[in-house]
């Protein structure tokens, strides 16, 4: 009989475990949510170059202004893309990628997404109203919100830019779920996104929760699925529990994305409000039951 040598075993663990690849989907309310709440995973993954990284912002982050105030919303876009390039970028800068981006508007369950794809990165943006801190809404957007339009208070609700409406929860709970469907080509499947849980996450903005319970309800069911639930700004009552290099990497996120609004003519969001989660992030994971058939 032949054994196999500790090397040869070894090695052969590590090559079907280098084989697997992930898709890691990074859910936000805002454009500025990612970096200050999941800054360091988000990188981790943008640096690997095997493993699929997406960003998904559900709202437009408009602050009620829809597309005025010198299109705010569209500044924090540019803040939210330029992060995402230098996640790419760092330690890999003699590659020589430049600030190309391809854009492009994607169908998603009849319904119109916008996309930027930078190497083994995208970023969508489906510019639904900001929804306030409380879920109230805004005036400009006839006081819509996500949390209004899960809880049923309202029936539909449309995009800042009009170009796409979703006629009730379904509707945008199925484009959800066509996206996840779209983007899930790997071996495992990993959400990262807002806590909902208000005993774990107190205190949370409404469209941070709102965005993470329609993404659960989307994805319930895929194969290889883990959550990945963080802490939002109730992670700054919590102690400081990054390494020395993370508060380099998630103050260089969070600065760029300052740096970026305050370019584009706005207020820049380094104040010490949100300085004082560049120290710690916090989250838990979750692994949900095995669906009873196999669905990707």
């Amino acid at each position: 009989m032949k054994h196999l040598s500790l090397f040869s075993l070894t090695l052969f663990f590590v090559t079907l475990l280098s084989s697997a690849q992930t898709t890691r989907l990074f859910v936000a309310a805002h454009q500025d949510d990612w970096q200050l709440f999941m800054g360091i995973k988000a990188f981790e993954s943008a640096q690997n170059n095997k493993d699929h990284t997406i960003i998904l912002h559900l709202t437009a982050g408009d602050a009620g202004y829809k597309m005025g105030n010198d299109a705010y919303y569209k500044a924090r876009e540019s803040s939210a893309l330029a992060a995402a390039r230098f996640m790419v970028n760092a330690y890999n800068s003699g590659q020589f990628y430049g600030d190309e981006m391809q854009r492009e508007w994607v169908k998603v369950n009849n319904q119109l997404v916008l996309k930027y794809t930078y190497k083994q990165l995208d970023v969508y943006f489906m510019r639904l109203p900001d929804g306030n801190g409380d879920g109230s809404g805004f005036t400009a957007n006839q006081n819509k919100s996500l949390e209004k339009l899960y809880t049923r208070k309202i029936i539909d609700i449309e995009t800042i830019d009009g170009r796409s409406t979703y006629s009730n929860k379904e509707t945008l709970i199925g484009t959800l779920k066509t996206l996840i469907t779209s983007i899930h080509k790997t071996d495992t499947l990993e959400i990262h996104l807002p806590d909902a849980d208000q005993k774990r996450n107190p205190g949370d903005h409404s469209d941070h929760r709102v965005a993470s319970l329609f993404v659960q309800d989307a994805s319930k069911g895929f194969n290889g699925l883990s959550y990945f639930f963080y802490a939002g700004y109730h992670a700054q009552t919590l102690e400081p529990n990054l390494t020395a290099d993370e508060i380099k990497i998630k103050s260089a996120l969070w600065g760029i994305s300052a740096a970026e609004l305050a370019d584009q003519r706005h207020h820049s969001s380094w104040d010490s409000i949100h300085n004082r989660a560049l120290d710690r992030e916090y989250f838990r994971v979750q692994q949900p039951k095995k669906p009873s058939s196999s669905q990707r």
